[in-house]
């Protein structure tokens, strides 16, 4: 016997939206949005998560362009500078996107047997 079949199969995915075949959101925007949560400002969160200020603000632009309702929302810039917010629709669709996260992972979870029987 093969000592591959004691090791069970696990699936696995990432979740995704999509909006007019463009990505939505993912985990990347759900990240930075968080971020952006913490922080008040793209570039503060930019810098926390590794990533370039120009990539973090094509990200929020286009999570912006895409959604029907604002996601985030920019302040511009004073003594302080400017910063950024997570809209409430923002927050909603983190929530709604964690949920189905969850949901999805549980899914995979409780499925994967299936594929594991075909060996057997």
């Amino acid at each position: 016997m093969n000592s591959m079949n004691h090791y069970p199969f696990k699936m696995d995915a990432d979740l995704s939206f999509y909006r007019e075949d463009e990505l939505f959101l993912g985990n990347t925007q759900i990240r930075l949005l968080k971020q952006v949560l913490k922080d008040g400002s793209i570039l503060a969160s930019a810098k926390n998560l590794k990533m370039s200020y120009q990539h973090a603000w094509h990200i929020l632009d286009k999570l912006n362009q895409l959604s029907p309702l604002p996601v985030v929302i920019r302040q511009k810039g004073g003594r302080d500078g400017g910063g950024c917010v997570v809209s409430n629709y923002g927050l909603k669709l983190i929530r709604t996107f964690e949920a189905k996260e969850i949901a999805m992972k549980e899914f995979l979870a409780n499925n994967s047997a299936d594929f594991d029987s075909c060996f057997f």
